[in-house]
C-alpha cells in the first residue's frame, strides 16, 4: 500500500509491526495494516492518476486560467478548447 507522509520533512516512519519504512520520492511502500495506521495519523494516499492531457481541458482568453469547464472560475468568461 503507498502512502504519503503528512509532513515532506519526515523521511522514515516506523509502522505499528515493528518495521522501519523509507520514503522513495515522499511516498512509502507499506503492509496494508501500517499504511492505514499512518493515513490514520495524519498521512494520505497519493493520487496514481498520473498527469491529464492538455486536450482535455480548456484556456480563458482573458486571463489564461486553464480549466476542465467551458466556464472561468476566476474571471466567469467563457473558455475556449487548448
Amino acid at each position: 500500500m503507498k502512502v504519503v507522509a503528512p509532513a515532506r520533512a519526515v523521511t522514515e516512519v516506523d509502522g505499528l509491526s515493528g518495521r522501519r519504512y523509507r520514503a522513495t520520492d515522499g511516498i512509502y511502500e507499506m503492509s496494508p495494516r501500517d499504511g492505514r495506521a499512518l493515513v490514520q495519523a495524519g498521512g494520505f494516499l497519493p493520487s496514481l492518476a498520473g498527469a491529464t492531457s492538455r486536450a482535455f481541458g480548456y484556456r480563458c482568453p482573458a486571463d489564461g486560467f486553464g480549466s476542465f469547464f467551458v466556464t472561468c472560475s476566476r474571471c466567469g468568461g467563457t473558455c475556449e478548447k487548448e
